[in-house]
């Protein structure tokens, strides 16, 4: 599936995930509009008329994979809500764009995580211990991880979508003993 087909899905279960139950009057012509703007902003009624079919394309797919289910429908429409697999696939997306920005200007900070987490979560472990190195971070220990960069709520929101909050703690050092060989690794100037 395309990148951008992909992102359009996932913005509609998470639209729907948002509202927890959403009515769309299919009936109407202007039946997805409101979905639609919430997940696009406002569009010319051009481009609403064609993202009504895409609309209409992307809801019978979403059912098909069973993201989506069907709660009530009627002549008036249909009330559709998120699944359990639908909030796992925005879950699994949001894990896969997470990205860390490097500061124009280092605010001399490191963000440390240190993690102890159980055996019974082993996979959310490895999967937090890969998905750190992936956005940058240098693994001092096999549960210690820096980073220089703002990540407070990349790592929070990591904790939570891994069902590991009281696992995982993130502290802010204005020092770290290794700070030279840090500081050349993350390319930081030590002017």
């Amino acid at each position: 599936m395309a990148d951008k087909k992909r992102s359009q899905l996932i913005d509609f279960l998470k639209v729907v995930g948002m509202a927890g139950m959403v009515l769309v009057a299919l009936s109407s012509p202007r039946g997805g509009d409101v979905l639609i703007k919430a997940m696009r902003g406002n569009s010319d009624r051009k481009e609403l008329k064609y993202k009504r079919s895409e609309f209409a394309k992307s809801l019978w797919y979403l059912r098909k994979k069973k993201y989506v289910e069907i709660v009530e429908e009627n002549s008036s429409g249909v009330k559709i809500r998120i699944t359990g697999r639908g909030i796992e696939r925005v879950k699994k997306f949001d894990i896969d764009n997470l990205k860390i920005k490097p500061m124009k200007k280092w605010d001399e900070k490191w963000r440390i995580v240190i993690f102890d987490i159980p055996n019974k979560k082993k996979n959310a472990r490895n999967i937090l211990r890969s998905k750190l190195v992936e956005l940058g971070f240098y693994g001092v220990q096999k549960s210690v991880y820096v980073c220089p960069w703002n990540c407070i709520d990349e790592i929070i929101f990591l904790r939570r979508i891994l069902d590991i909050d009281g696992y995982v703690s993130i502290f802010l050092a204005d020092a770290i003993d290794a700070e030279m060989g840090l500081r050349k690794m993350f390319n930081i100037s030590t002017f």
